[in-house]
């Protein structure tokens, strides 16, 4: 049985995952763009430090063999560490993003504290939840053998709130459509596979 290291990247060298990843790198992109130093919570096989390369972006990840991949593929620096206990200073960095993480984190709250922490003020907080009403994730849950089946979190709403305490929330929209192995834009959370929340750390 093929491992999850070997899943995923069989997934994002597809042509549907490379389509996927396209979007996501384009709105994390837009959003991060000119924020000078970015850390990745779960940054997998770093395909975002791939991606980005104008972005000074560190990927922390808790598997060594995602990390490993991620060394592979970009010169960004990799970090093996715990996103509910990061190894960084106070207010080191000037955004903190996660990409679908969040939600597979058995305490995702001491994960935004964390996250908080380590956040400069007035930095930037953007997260990308698989969003658990779409057909695509609900789809995904049909299959034995699917990663979404290790999702902890499916309570969007208390995310969100939880989230809201600690960050301002400037936006939140459901993003990136999935219908089958077509890619499009929408809002609708019937077909739109992720929820994004964009918070401002505000002292």
């Amino acid at each position: 049985m093929a491992s999850d290291l070997e899943k995923f990247v069989r997934f994002c060298e597809s042509d549907f995952g490379k389509r996927v990843l396209e979007r996501e790198v384009e709105y994390v992109h837009r959003e991060l763009k000119g924020y000078q130093n970015i850390l990745d919570i779960g940054c997998g096989i770093g395909q975002f430090e791939e991606k980005l390369l104008d972005l000074d972006i560190i990927g922390l990840d808790n598997s060594a063999g995602m990390l490993q991949e991620a060394r592979r593929r970009s010169n960004k620096i990799f970090v093996f560490g715990n996103a509910k206990n990061l190894d960084f200073d106070d207010s080191s960095f000037d955004a903190v993003f996660y990409v679908t993480t969040l939600e597979f984190l058995t305490n995702y709250q001491k994960a935004i504290q964390e996250a908080l922490r380590v956040t400069k003020p007035n930095g930037k907080l953007l997260v990308m939840i698989l969003n658990p009403e779409s057909e695509y994730f609900q789809e995904h849950m049909q299959r034995d053998d699917s990663y979404f089946r290790k999702v902890k979190h499916t309570n969007l709403g208390e995310m969100r709130d939880y989230i809201s305490k600690f960050y301002q929330i400037v936006k939140e929209e459901y993003f990136l459509g999935i219908k089958g192995q077509e890619v499009f834009d929408t809002s609708d959370k019937r077909f739109a596979s992720l929820y994004v929340i964009i918070g401002k750390k505000v002292v």
